[in-house]
């Protein structure tokens, strides 16, 4: 009988995927990194700046930028509705299934009757033919569509916030900044995907296998709810995909008797003991599962410190001997920041001589300067 996972033995082999060995700091090696770790979440615009820049060590702002440049990893609304950033062959994987998971919340959300969701989306891509629009011009241009298309109902509820996110969401697009400052908040703007990016669309039960496989390359050792969750699947179309896999797939039990999935073939190299990193908002090692698994890399009891279930915002955090024990910030405004630290109850505070790398790791890829290091006391309360 195969013996059971520790809860330590899935740490390390996580961390060995999330922190792989990357050869360069250039382009090329942010492609390759993204590639291995899986999308990024990344509805906070710095978020896949700094989350590359825990993985590789020593890469900069222009090297980040470039790979966006070049569509190489791109910008899109996909999985749960959320924002992501993936390499180009996962964009279509993504699409696929976001297709097929957000059909009813469409049909619901902007009340259609006359219409199909297919129908819509048909639009939108005409509309936005070969160009770049603005989100703005997008959701105003569908709603003039929806009341003159479908109702005055529909074209209603497209003006809500809910139903304007719907359509600027649609997965099929992807999104660049109109300052040219991807890091940043900004009027985003629009583009179909599939013609610039030269892919095209995938079936959604093949595309969910090949997601599958993604999830357990990137996140893993995965469970069935860890891959439902994220995909946004349910578990029937989950165990299907899995199936479909077949022998590239092996069980194994772990930790509160779970059953882990994994590859038979493993990846090799990475790091199951990265030190310390500064982690960003939403990141893999949190939100890469079902939310009674995200204690993989967090006390139980720091869950509320790192979630505001109000807002549905994961705090920036500092991972340090395998486990996630302070938060972090930039505090300030333009180029010259300070960098603020402060331990998790019950932590001890990061070491201050560990942070000079990391910090200036970050200082590199967001293109900003660190003016000094401050590490919050907290055991006062």
């Amino acid at each position: 009988m195969t013996r059971p996972y520790t809860l330590e033995q899935l740490r390390r082999a996580t961390l060995r995927r999330q922190f792989p060995a990357v050869r360069g700091r250039g382009p090329a090696a942010v492609v390759d990194l993204v590639r291995r770790v899986g999308p990024i979440q990344s509805q906070a615009p710095r978020a896949p700046f700094v989350g590359i820049a825990a993985r590789l060590p020593g890469v900069d702002h222009a090297a980040i930028a470039a790979a966006f440049e070049a569509y190489d990893i791109v910008k899109g609304s996909n999985i749960r509705g959320t924002v992501h950033v993936c390499v180009r062959d996962h964009f279509p994987l993504l699409d696929a299934v976001t297709r097929r998971t957000v059909a009813a919340s469409w049909r619901n959300g902007l009340r259609l009757q006359r219409h199909d969701v297919d129908d819509l989306r048909a639009e939108i891509e005409r509309w936005i033919g070969d160009d770049w629009r603005l989100e703005s011009d997008l959701t105003d241009h569908m709603t003039d569509w929806l009341g003159t298309h479908e109702s005055a109902e529909s074209a209603a509820a497209s003006k809500e916030s809910h139903g304007r996110f719907i359509l600027r969401g649609y997965s099929a697009l992807i999104r660049r900044p109109s300052n040219a400052a991807w890091e940043k908040r900004s009027p985003w703007m629009l583009h179909h995907g599939p013609p610039l990016l030269g892919t095209e669309v995938v079936e959604a039960d093949a595309a969910l296998a090949a997601l599958a496989r993604v999830h357990i390359a990137s996140y893993g050792p995965s469970t069935r709810h860890d891959i439902a969750w994220w995909s946004g699947e349910g578990l029937t179309r989950i165990d299907a995909a899995v199936a479909a896999l077949g022998d590239e797939i092996v069980a194994r039990p772990g930790p509160d008797g779970a059953t882990y999935l994994d590859l038979a073939d493993l990846p090799r190299g990475g790091r199951p003991e990265p030190g310390l990193r500064l982690l960003p908002e939403f990141d893999a090692l949190v939100l890469g599962y079902h939310p009674r698994g995200r204690t993989r890399f967090l006390d139980e009891a720091h869950v509320e410190w790192i979630w505001n279930r109000t807002n549905g915002i994961f705090s920036s955090a500092v991972l340090y001997d395998g486990q996630l024990v302070a938060l972090w910030r930039l505090v300030g405004s333009g180029r010259r920041r300070d960098f603020e630290v402060w331990p998790l109850p019950g932590e001890a505070a990061p070491p201050e001589r560990e942070l000079a790398e990391p910090v200036d790791g970050l200082a590199r890829a967001m293109a900003v300067e660190v003016r000094e290091i401050r590490v919050r006391d907290t055991s006062a309360g």
